[in-house]
């Protein structure tokens, strides 16, 4: 009895330590998946550094290059015009010396010999010359007036600054500065958030921060992402934000960045997700009174009796600890039977102001279980959204904590649905008069 108990004892420790092994190679693949994105990832780093900078150099060395030669080339310019007109004034100039030097050499020969010379070889020479202005001067302008070739506007700044500016180029990670936090699969779509890393090396940030979240169909990886089509999702300042209209069952990659002082941050590594749960959407009821549309999530109350009837949602697609939220498109006149609420189960009834249900109605008055509550909230107008946010409660598996906000005013009750309080609810709408546009979202 003894070794057939020790027996099983060795089975069962050799099929531990096989799965423990199993266990244990996943982890060495995962770490040789580590290993592998440090390796590439430095090496791409390093590649693109170099390529950086001797683009860099390339292009400082070949703007210094270029702006000297304009600048000589300038200067060459200025003295070639400036001094064209100044040396054909100085030809004018030594051309008259040359002829006034040799007017005074005939002339003094002539005193010289005046008394041997003929009297029409003087008359000849004062014929000649007298046609001749001793007295003017060719024009020559002030040296004021003359260029005087300058440079102007050299900043010392740039042999400072320059260096310091490139002193300053780019910084290196180990990790993007933001990264998605967490992905929830929401009805027909998506719910991203993200968060800051706290990193030395990250420079500062743009204040207010900025955020980009994008994401493609398919599953994606940090090499694959420069390669693959994004679609924006959202740009601002929360840090979370849903992502609708996603097919069921197929894998999305989602990635963010954030603002910095000099442009966007690199992008952080995809994470996927996928979504299994149906779009919210209104059920399809014939003679309800209500025109559906956008595939569903939009009802309008188009009947123009006032007969009262509630409209629920196709399914019970809520799930308790979630949230959903309405758009109010149109408003129409408003009625103590209006409202929009959560119900357990779908019932044959005129209004949303009764038991097993929780529901704030046209005027904002709040009912849970049929009982209006003392806190009111603002009126239901054109613009204005109406988000029921929903939790369990610890203490009591048969309560949900559901939480109403309208505009920008929020009233919180514990409700007690009735009967078995299982994973789902129905959302429901009434509205008497026409004109009503609800969305879903």
């Amino acid at each position: 009895m003894g070794d057939l108990q020790e027996l099983s004892s060795i089975k069962e420790t050799i099929l531990q330590a096989r799965e423990h092994v199993q266990q244990l190679e996943d982890r060495l693949k995962l770490l040789g998946l580590a290993k592998t994105q440090v390796e590439s990832s430095a090496h791409e780093a390093k590649s693109t550094v170099e390529k950086h900078f001797l683009e860099l150099k390339e292009a400082i060395c070949s703007a210094i290059d270029t702006r000297q030669r304009e600048l000589l080339d300038r200067v060459e310019e200025i003295e070639g015009e400036s001094l064209e007109p100044l040396r054909e004034c100085e030809d004018v100039v030594k051309n008259s010396i040359i002829e006034d030097l040799t007017v005074i050499e005939e002339g003094e020969k002539l005193v010289e010999a005046s008394e041997v010379v003929a009297a029409s070889e003087l008359k000849s020479f004062c014929d000649r010359n007298n046609s001749r202005s001793l007295n003017s001067l060719p024009e020559v302008p002030p040296l004021s007036e003359v260029p005087c070739i300058l440079l102007a506007g050299l900043d010392p700044a740039c042999i400072t600054e320059l260096p310091e500016e490139i002193g300053s180029d780019g910084y290196v990670l180990a990790h993007a500065p933001v990264q998605v936090e967490e992905l929830r699969e929401r009805p027909g779509g998506v719910l991203a958030s993200w968060y800051e890393i706290e990193d030395d090396d990250i420079p500062e940030k743009q204040s207010p921060a900025e955020y980009r979240l994008q994401y493609c169909c398919g599953r994606v990886d940090r090499v694959t992402m420069n390669t693959t089509k994004f679609r924006e999702a959202y740009q601002g300042s929360d840090t979370c934000c849903t992502i609708k209209h996603l097919k069921l069952n197929v894998d999305y990659s989602f990635r963010v960045c954030c603002k910095m002082v000099r442009g966007w941050s690199p992008w952080s590594i995809p994470q996927v997700a996928r979504t299994t749960l149906l779009q919210h959407e209104w059920e399809v009821a014939e003679d309800s009174g209500y025109t559906l549309s956008n595939g569903n999530t939009t009802l309008t109350r188009t009947s123009p009796n006032a007969a009262i009837s509630v409209l629920h949602s196709s399914k019970s697609s809520l799930l308790c600890g979630d949230m959903v939220t309405f758009k109010v498109n149109g408003t129409g006149k408003t009625h103590r039977g209006d409202g929009l609420g959560l119900v357990l189960v779908q019932e044959e009834d005129s209004i949303l102001q009764r038991i097993g249900a929780v529901c704030v109605g046209s005027t904002g008055v709040v009912h849970v279980n049929g009982k209006e509550m003392t806190n009111q909230l603002p009126a239901l107008a054109k613009g204005t959204t109406v988000t029921f946010d929903t939790s369990k409660v610890p203490s009591d598996p048969k309560k949900l904590r559901v939480s109403i906000t309208v505009a920008d005013r929020q009233v919180t009750c514990e409700w007690v649905p009735g009967g078995d309080l299982g994973e789902h609810l129905y959302f429901a709408a009434c509205f008497v008069h026409k004109g009503w546009e609800i969305t879903v979202e």
